[in-house]
């Protein structure tokens, strides 16, 4: 109970510290080159249909992953890792549900109509759903944007690993990303 309050106290703090930045950011801009723009999509859209029901899933494990300083080279659509591969293992029979929460700060570069996202890569096949979260600001200033998805997993070992694209390249000044497992 202790070890999920620790853990509940820190997401919480790096969510205002996240938004803190963001916010802070937005403001040293000028103009609306420091807003994040629409999301569009790299890949595939999901398709579109009626909304799920809820259902009740239980925690099995999380995993933290933090960083700072990766540089993306001016190569439209090339991946490059942000962080390391993590190993993680669905015991449930039915399999599990597995949740993808990245958040980077992203910038540094002034090329114009240079949009970005993350991309997630599970068991060595990058998912087909990889939003473009926005634009770099054109004055070298950063932004923040962040991702969350989930998808279900076989029961079994598996490893998961989270990549950043952009058209003209960019700067990752920092980045916070959460894997979660969770099982039905």
């Amino acid at each position: 109970m202790k070890r999920l309050v620790r853990i509940g106290i820190v997401s919480m703090a790096a969510a205002v510290v996240l938004f803190a930045a963001f916010h802070y950011m937005r403001a040293q801009g000028e103009g609306p080159s420091s807003v994040v723009k629409a999301p569009h999509a790299f890949s595939a859209p999901l398709t579109v249909g009626p909304p799920s029901k809820p259902v009740s899933h239980d925690l099995q494990t999380t995993y933290f992953t933090q960083g700072l300083c990766v540089d993306i080279p001016e190569t439209a659509g090339e991946f490059v890792a942000v962080d390391n591969p993590t190993t993680f293992k669905c015991w449930f029979p039915k399999g599990c549900t597995l949740e993808i929460e990245q958040s980077m700060q992203v910038g540094g570069v002034t090329h114009v109509s240079n949009a970005w996202g993350p991309v997630v890569q599970l068991d060595g096949v990058y998912l087909q759903y990889s939003p473009l979260v926005g634009e770099t600001p054109t004055d070298g200033y950063y932004v923040l944007g962040t991702s969350n998805q989930s998808i279900l997993v076989t029961r079994g070992t598996h490893t998961v690993q989270s990549f950043v694209s952009s058209w003209y390249g960019l700067h990752v000044y920092n980045y916070h990303i959460n894997y979660r497992v969770y099982v039905p």
